[in-house]
Protein backbone atom coordinates (compact mmCIF):
# COMPACT_ATOMS: atom_id res chain seq x y z
CA UNK A 1 0.00 0.00 0.00
CA UNK A 2 1.16 3.23 -1.08
CA UNK A 3 1.43 5.53 2.39
CA UNK A 4 1.81 9.00 0.67
CA UNK A 5 -1.30 9.15 -0.80
CA UNK A 6 -2.90 12.97 -0.63
CA UNK A 7 -5.03 14.25 1.71
CA UNK A 8 -7.78 16.23 1.50
CA UNK A 9 -8.41 18.84 4.15
CA UNK A 10 -11.79 18.74 6.32
CA UNK A 11 -12.99 21.62 4.57
CA UNK A 12 -12.64 20.70 0.90
CA UNK A 13 -14.51 17.65 1.71
CA UNK A 14 -17.14 19.39 3.38
CA UNK A 15 -17.21 22.18 0.34
CA UNK A 16 -18.10 19.00 -1.84
CA UNK A 17 -20.39 18.34 0.07
CA UNK A 18 -22.34 21.24 0.15
CA UNK A 19 -21.63 22.21 -3.26
CA UNK A 20 -21.48 18.95 -5.15
CA UNK A 21 -18.54 19.87 -6.91
CA UNK A 22 -14.88 20.83 -5.50
CA UNK A 23 -11.70 22.12 -7.56
CA UNK A 24 -8.46 20.84 -7.23
CA UNK A 25 -5.58 22.71 -8.51
CA UNK A 26 -2.29 21.27 -10.09
CA UNK A 27 -3.08 17.67 -9.98
CA UNK A 28 -1.26 16.85 -12.83
CA UNK A 29 2.39 18.88 -13.72
CA UNK A 30 3.22 20.08 -16.95
CA UNK A 31 5.06 17.30 -18.05
CA UNK A 32 2.04 15.01 -17.65
CA UNK A 33 -0.42 17.02 -19.14
CA UNK A 34 1.46 17.44 -22.04
CA UNK A 35 2.28 13.78 -22.73
CA UNK A 36 -1.87 13.24 -22.07
CA UNK A 37 -2.43 15.56 -25.05
CA UNK A 38 0.35 13.81 -27.57
CA UNK A 39 -2.13 11.10 -27.02
CA UNK A 40 -5.05 12.47 -28.18
CA UNK A 41 -4.15 12.92 -32.04
CA UNK A 42 -3.25 9.08 -32.63
CA UNK A 43 -5.97 7.97 -30.26
CA UNK A 44 -8.81 10.06 -32.37
CA UNK A 45 -6.95 8.29 -35.65
CA UNK A 46 -7.67 4.88 -34.49
CA UNK A 47 -4.31 4.01 -33.08
CA UNK A 48 -4.69 1.83 -30.05
CA UNK A 49 -1.34 1.30 -27.52
CA UNK A 50 -2.92 -1.66 -26.33
CA UNK A 51 -4.36 -2.99 -29.63
CA UNK A 52 -8.01 -2.98 -27.83
CA UNK A 53 -10.89 -0.57 -29.41
CA UNK A 54 -12.54 1.66 -27.07
CA UNK A 55 -16.22 1.25 -26.01
CA UNK A 56 -17.16 3.84 -27.85
CA UNK A 57 -15.42 6.41 -30.43
CA UNK A 58 -17.52 9.55 -31.97
CA UNK A 59 -15.04 10.72 -34.17
CA UNK A 60 -12.28 9.96 -36.74
CA UNK A 61 -10.38 12.03 -39.71
CA UNK A 62 -12.58 10.11 -42.34
CA UNK A 63 -15.71 10.56 -40.81
CA UNK A 64 -16.32 13.32 -38.43
CA UNK A 65 -17.61 16.64 -38.50
CA UNK A 66 -14.71 19.06 -38.52
CA UNK A 67 -16.36 21.28 -35.82
CA UNK A 68 -17.64 18.81 -33.84
CA UNK A 69 -17.12 17.37 -30.20
CA UNK A 70 -15.07 14.77 -30.28
CA UNK A 71 -15.04 12.13 -28.04
CA UNK A 72 -13.51 8.51 -26.77
CA UNK A 73 -15.21 6.66 -23.96
CA UNK A 74 -13.19 3.48 -22.36
CA UNK A 75 -9.75 4.94 -23.81
CA UNK A 76 -7.99 3.21 -20.63
CA UNK A 77 -7.87 0.02 -22.05
CA UNK A 78 -6.39 1.45 -25.32
CA UNK A 79 -3.85 4.21 -23.73
CA UNK A 80 -1.34 3.17 -20.97
CA UNK A 81 -1.09 6.97 -20.52
CA UNK A 82 -4.44 7.68 -19.98
CA UNK A 83 -4.90 4.27 -17.92
CA UNK A 84 -1.50 5.54 -15.46
CA UNK A 85 -3.64 8.26 -14.31
CA UNK A 86 -7.36 7.28 -14.43
CA UNK A 87 -6.15 4.40 -12.61
CA UNK A 88 -3.86 5.99 -10.27
CA UNK A 89 -4.21 4.76 -6.15
CA UNK A 90 -3.95 8.61 -5.11
CA UNK A 91 -7.18 9.34 -6.95
CA UNK A 92 -8.98 6.43 -5.50
CA UNK A 93 -8.22 7.69 -2.10
CA UNK A 94 -9.52 11.22 -3.10
CA UNK A 95 -12.67 9.95 -4.42
CA UNK A 96 -13.17 7.82 -1.79
CA UNK A 97 -12.62 10.32 0.80
CA UNK A 98 -15.36 12.86 -0.97
CA UNK A 99 -17.83 9.79 -0.83
CA UNK A 100 -17.25 8.64 2.27
CA UNK A 101 -16.26 5.22 0.98
CA UNK A 102 -13.67 2.47 2.38
CA UNK A 103 -12.51 2.25 -1.05
CA UNK A 104 -13.17 3.34 -4.98
CA UNK A 105 -13.79 0.67 -8.30
CA UNK A 106 -13.06 2.57 -11.19
CA UNK A 107 -16.34 3.03 -13.40
CA UNK A 108 -15.29 4.50 -16.62
CA UNK A 109 -13.56 7.25 -19.01
CA UNK A 110 -13.09 9.63 -21.77
CA UNK A 111 -11.61 12.42 -23.41
CA UNK A 112 -13.15 15.25 -25.03
CA UNK A 113 -11.91 17.56 -27.62
CA UNK A 114 -13.94 21.06 -28.08
CA UNK A 115 -12.57 22.79 -31.38
CA UNK A 116 -13.83 26.14 -31.59
CA UNK A 117 -17.46 26.13 -33.30
CA UNK A 118 -18.23 23.00 -30.91
CA UNK A 119 -21.62 22.99 -29.23
CA UNK A 120 -22.73 22.84 -25.81
CA UNK A 121 -23.27 19.83 -23.57
CA UNK A 122 -26.58 19.95 -22.50
CA UNK A 123 -26.72 20.30 -18.41
CA UNK A 124 -27.61 17.11 -16.90
CA UNK A 125 -27.44 14.62 -14.04
CA UNK A 126 -24.76 11.81 -14.40
CA UNK A 127 -27.02 9.52 -12.94
CA UNK A 128 -29.75 9.37 -15.30
CA UNK A 129 -27.23 10.27 -18.31
CA UNK A 130 -27.35 7.83 -21.00
CA UNK A 131 -23.26 6.77 -19.95
CA UNK A 132 -24.00 5.63 -16.49
CA UNK A 133 -27.12 5.09 -15.57
CA UNK A 134 -28.95 3.17 -12.13
CA UNK A 135 -26.79 0.50 -13.48
CA UNK A 136 -24.95 -0.71 -9.87
CA UNK A 137 -25.65 0.00 -6.63
CA UNK A 138 -25.68 1.72 -4.50
CA UNK A 139 -26.72 4.47 -7.01
CA UNK A 140 -23.71 6.60 -6.34
CA UNK A 141 -19.87 7.90 -8.02
CA UNK A 142 -17.69 10.53 -7.91
CA UNK A 143 -16.84 12.05 -10.74
CA UNK A 144 -13.48 13.78 -11.70
CA UNK A 145 -12.92 15.95 -14.82
CA UNK A 146 -9.02 16.91 -15.34
CA UNK A 147 -8.35 20.00 -17.84
CA UNK A 148 -5.50 19.57 -20.48
CA UNK A 149 -5.96 23.23 -21.75
CA UNK A 150 -7.24 26.45 -20.19
CA UNK A 151 -10.31 26.02 -19.04
CA UNK A 152 -12.19 29.39 -19.51
CA UNK A 153 -15.80 30.49 -20.07
CA UNK A 154 -16.71 31.15 -23.98
CA UNK A 155 -14.21 27.92 -24.62
CA UNK A 156 -16.32 25.32 -23.29
CA UNK A 157 -15.58 25.00 -19.57
CA UNK A 158 -17.66 22.82 -17.55
CA UNK A 159 -20.15 24.01 -15.49
CA UNK A 160 -21.97 23.29 -12.26
CA UNK A 161 -24.86 23.99 -10.33
CA UNK A 162 -24.19 24.65 -6.68
CA UNK A 163 -25.90 22.82 -4.07
CA UNK A 164 -28.30 20.77 -7.21
CA UNK A 165 -27.56 17.49 -5.93
CA UNK A 166 -29.59 18.21 -3.21
CA UNK A 167 -32.47 19.08 -5.30
CA UNK A 168 -35.71 16.41 -4.51
CA UNK A 169 -37.47 16.34 -7.45
CA UNK A 170 -34.73 16.25 -10.54
CA UNK A 171 -35.48 12.53 -11.92
CA UNK A 172 -36.10 13.53 -15.36
CA UNK A 173 -34.99 10.39 -17.21
CA UNK A 174 -32.17 10.99 -20.00
CA UNK A 175 -31.05 14.55 -21.16
CA UNK A 176 -30.92 15.59 -24.31
CA UNK A 177 -30.69 18.91 -26.17
CA UNK A 178 -34.68 20.38 -27.27
CA UNK A 179 -34.69 22.18 -30.59
CA UNK A 180 -35.04 26.07 -29.90
CA UNK A 181 -34.07 25.40 -26.37
CA UNK A 182 -31.22 26.34 -24.39
CA UNK A 183 -28.72 23.85 -22.89
CA UNK A 184 -29.72 25.49 -19.26
CA UNK A 185 -33.07 24.53 -19.97
CA UNK A 186 -33.53 21.29 -18.81
CA UNK A 187 -31.51 21.99 -15.70
CA UNK A 188 -34.11 25.08 -15.48
CA UNK A 189 -37.20 23.13 -15.17
CA UNK A 190 -35.33 20.74 -12.86
CA UNK A 191 -34.64 23.67 -10.43
CA UNK A 192 -38.34 24.55 -10.58
CA UNK A 193 -39.49 21.56 -9.79
CA UNK A 194 -37.26 21.52 -6.80
CA UNK A 195 -38.52 25.42 -5.83
CA UNK A 196 -35.02 26.91 -6.75
CA UNK A 197 -36.15 30.04 -8.37
CA UNK A 198 -32.70 31.50 -9.12
CA UNK A 199 -30.31 28.54 -9.85
CA UNK A 200 -26.55 29.41 -9.53
CA UNK A 201 -24.66 28.09 -12.11
CA UNK A 202 -20.72 28.21 -11.94
CA UNK A 203 -18.40 28.68 -14.51
CA UNK A 204 -14.91 26.99 -13.73
CA UNK A 205 -11.87 28.62 -14.40
CA UNK A 206 -9.44 25.88 -14.60
CA UNK A 207 -5.07 25.72 -15.70
CA UNK A 208 -4.13 22.56 -17.72
CA UNK A 209 -3.69 20.03 -15.24
CA UNK A 210 -6.32 21.20 -12.51
CA UNK A 211 -9.06 19.56 -12.20
CA UNK A 212 -12.89 19.75 -10.19
CA UNK A 213 -14.25 16.52 -8.51
CA UNK A 214 -18.14 16.45 -8.75
CA UNK A 215 -20.93 14.33 -7.36
CA UNK A 216 -23.02 12.06 -9.30
CA UNK A 217 -26.34 13.86 -8.90
CA UNK A 218 -25.37 17.79 -9.04
CA UNK A 219 -26.30 19.10 -12.68
CA UNK A 220 -23.54 20.01 -14.58
CA UNK A 221 -22.23 20.27 -18.56
CA UNK A 222 -20.86 22.93 -21.24
CA UNK A 223 -21.52 25.72 -23.30
CA UNK A 224 -20.52 26.29 -27.13
CA UNK A 225 -17.30 26.80 -27.86
CA UNK A 226 -17.34 29.96 -29.44
CA UNK A 227 -13.30 31.60 -29.27
CA UNK A 228 -11.99 31.29 -32.68
CA UNK A 229 -8.39 29.08 -32.58
CA UNK A 230 -8.70 27.63 -29.12
CA UNK A 231 -9.49 24.23 -28.45
CA UNK A 232 -10.61 22.28 -25.01
CA UNK A 233 -9.28 19.02 -24.02
CA UNK A 234 -9.84 17.34 -21.06
CA UNK A 235 -9.97 13.65 -19.48
CA UNK A 236 -12.49 12.48 -17.15
CA UNK A 237 -13.50 9.44 -15.54
CA UNK A 238 -15.75 8.30 -12.80
CA UNK A 239 -15.38 5.52 -9.75
CA UNK A 240 -17.66 4.35 -7.50
CA UNK A 241 -17.20 2.40 -4.43
CA UNK A 242 -15.60 -0.52 -4.27
CA UNK A 243 -18.35 -2.74 -3.00
CA UNK A 244 -20.65 -1.81 -5.43
CA UNK A 245 -22.75 -4.49 -7.43
CA UNK A 246 -24.61 -4.75 -10.44
CA UNK A 247 -28.30 -3.99 -9.96
CA UNK A 248 -30.60 -7.24 -10.79
CA UNK A 249 -33.83 -6.77 -14.05
CA UNK A 250 -36.39 -6.77 -11.06
CA UNK A 251 -35.16 -3.83 -8.91
CA UNK A 252 -37.03 -1.00 -9.29
CA UNK A 253 -35.70 1.75 -11.55
CA UNK A 254 -33.53 -0.52 -13.71
CA UNK A 255 -32.50 1.06 -16.93
CA UNK A 256 -31.94 -1.97 -19.56
CA UNK A 257 -30.02 0.47 -22.04
CA UNK A 258 -26.50 1.84 -20.71
CA UNK A 259 -24.16 0.46 -23.30
CA UNK A 260 -20.99 1.26 -21.55
CA UNK A 261 -21.15 -0.61 -17.93
CA UNK A 262 -24.28 -2.74 -18.66
CA UNK A 263 -22.28 -4.48 -21.18
CA UNK A 264 -20.10 -6.31 -19.40
CA UNK A 265 -22.79 -7.78 -16.81
CA UNK A 266 -22.80 -11.27 -17.02
CA UNK A 267 -26.57 -13.12 -16.92
CA UNK A 268 -27.79 -14.75 -13.62
CA UNK A 269 -24.05 -12.54 -11.79
CA UNK A 270 -24.42 -9.38 -10.04
CA UNK A 271 -20.86 -8.64 -9.36
CA UNK A 272 -18.81 -6.45 -10.88
CA UNK A 273 -15.77 -8.23 -12.72
CA UNK A 274 -12.43 -6.30 -11.85
CA UNK A 275 -11.34 -7.02 -15.13
CA UNK A 276 -13.21 -4.18 -16.64
CA UNK A 277 -14.13 -2.43 -13.31
CA UNK A 278 -10.84 -2.51 -10.86
CA UNK A 279 -10.43 -1.41 -7.26
CA UNK A 280 -7.99 1.41 -7.67
CA UNK A 281 -8.08 1.69 -3.54
CA UNK A 282 -9.21 0.06 -0.54
CA UNK A 283 -9.00 1.20 3.22
CA UNK A 284 -7.20 -2.30 3.62
CA UNK A 285 -4.68 -1.94 1.05
CA UNK A 286 -6.35 -3.84 -1.47
CA UNK A 287 -5.80 -2.70 -5.02
CA UNK A 288 -6.80 -5.09 -8.49
CA UNK A 289 -3.73 -7.11 -8.47
CA UNK A 290 -3.45 -6.59 -12.27
CA UNK A 291 -2.74 -2.60 -12.39
CA UNK A 292 0.44 -3.47 -11.17
CA UNK A 293 2.06 -5.31 -14.61
CA UNK A 294 -1.02 -3.09 -16.71
CA UNK A 295 0.18 0.62 -16.18
CA UNK A 296 2.60 2.61 -14.47
CA UNK A 297 0.75 5.18 -11.58
CA UNK A 298 1.57 8.40 -12.94
CA UNK A 299 0.25 10.12 -9.49
CA UNK A 300 2.53 8.05 -7.44
CA UNK A 301 5.60 10.44 -6.89
CA UNK A 302 3.21 13.56 -6.48
CA UNK A 303 2.94 15.75 -3.78
CA UNK A 304 1.44 13.64 -0.18
CA UNK A 305 -0.69 16.71 0.21
CA UNK A 306 -3.25 18.33 -2.22
CA UNK A 307 -5.30 21.41 -0.85
CA UNK A 308 -6.21 25.11 -2.01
Amino acid sequence: MNNKLPLLTDEQITQFREDGFLVVENLLDEELVNRLINRFEPIFSGEFETGIYPDDLTWNPNSGIPNSTRQVVGVWRSDLTCASVVLSEKLGQMTSMLGGWNGARFLGDSIYLKPYGASETVLHQDLIYPFYPFYHQPLEFVGCWIALSDAIPGASTIEYVKGSHRWLSTDNGPVYYVPGEGYLWYMEQAAKQAGVEHPEVSQIQLKPGSCTFHHCRVWHGSGRNVMPNTIRRCLAFAHIPAESRFRSTGEESYIPNSFHAGRYKRYGDDSIDESFFPIVWRQDGYRSSFLADYCDDALAKTATFIGG
